[in-house]
């Protein structure tokens, strides 16, 4: 477990003044509120996970300060990062050098009118020939993990853009409720972010289809945030101001490059490496152990050794 360490708010005084009056945050018991967290964290069985300020401060803000609701997402973290290997096995930037390469998701280090983060995502950028569907997840949630890590965008959420140009029948063929139900859990139950809209651009005429597929994972909270904007770029102005708003779509932000985020996000790999250092175990006893052992001697103790793997977890 991580040692107790000080934490030094870097928030501006707007947007501590919104996370004490939207998230319940407390600067004078907010000290308390991390050692409960981590005394919690501490005491589960198998868990060693990251327990700085830092971190944990993100699960706190993502659910208001409530404890039992932040230690439930926490668990929900760690577990699916423990259960989902396809996902979650050598989660580094290098291992999905070639999505980051194709610009399907990109940061623009800008925010929207209520101070959320602006991510803009292409699925039609995905070359389903060269990667897979885990690729694509792999990628946001190596995306997410490097963008909540800012405290103001902890406290006034993530807005994503989603342009369908260029998505084709053959994408959605590609497309499967798998990879669905996967990403809106990920974004509703694991991720300690906040998702404040929802933005889509350039819908193709089948995208009923495409939303068809999302639709039965998401909460009705998400889905009173989504907005179809179809080729109509100017209604993003309701939300982004024309100067965070790319060329492309009717703002005088200057088109962010493809690769801008490739660049930036594999300068951190090491950092993601480090990370996989914390982890949940896995508790279960071998299926291959004699039910009517009475002890954990000889082969039956190896057996039960081998099945607590550790997990990389960020």
């Amino acid at each position: 477990m991580a040692t107790e360490e000080k934490y030094v708010c870097s928030l501006p005084d707007s947007v501590l003044k919104k996370a004490m009056s939207e998230l319940n945050e407390d600067p004078n018991t907010r000290l308390l509120e991390i050692k409960n967290l981590r005394q919690r964290l501490e005491k589960y069985p198998g868990l060693n996970g990251r327990t700085d300020p830092k971190f944990l401060l993100r699960f706190l803000r993502a659910r208001k300060f409530d404890q039992e609701l932040s230690f439930k997402l926490l668990l929900n973290y760690y577990t699916t990062r423990r259960d989902d290997q396809e996902v979650f096995s050598d989660l580094r930037p290098f291992c999905v050098r070639h999505v980051f390469e194709s610009g399907y998701t990109t940061p623009l280090g800008v925010r929207d009118k209520q101070g959320a983060a602006i991510i803009l995502e292409k699925p039609g950028k995905w070359d389903y020939g060269r990667f897979s569907e885990l690729d694509l997840i792999k990628a946001d949630c190596i995306t997410i993990h490097k963008v909540i890590e800012d405290e103001i965008t902890q406290v006034n959420g993530i807005t994503l853009v989603i342009d369908y140009k260029g998505f084709t029948l053959s994408h959605l063929a590609h497309t499967s409720p798998s990879f669905a139900r996967r990403l809106c859990r990920l974004w509703q139950d694991v991720f300690p972010a906040r998702l404040r809209a929802v933005h889509i651009v350039n819908e193709p005429a089948t995208y009923g289809n495409i939303f068809a597929l999302f639709k039965p994972f998401l909460k009705q909270k998400l889905l009173d945030r989504i907005f179809f904007h179809g080729p109509r770029h100017e209604e993003l102005l309701d939300h982004i101001d024309e100067q965070n708003l790319p060329e492309a779509y009717g703002g005088k932000m200057t088109d962010v490059s493809d690769t801008t985020w490739c660049d930036v996000i594999l300068q951190y790999d090491k950092q993601f490496e480090e990370d996989a250092k914390f982890g949940l175990l896995d508790m279960t006893v071998s299926s291959a152990l004699d039910a009517d052992s009475e002890s954990l001697g000889g082969v039956a103790q190896s057996s039960l050794v081998g099945t607590f793997k550790k997990l990389s977890v960020d």
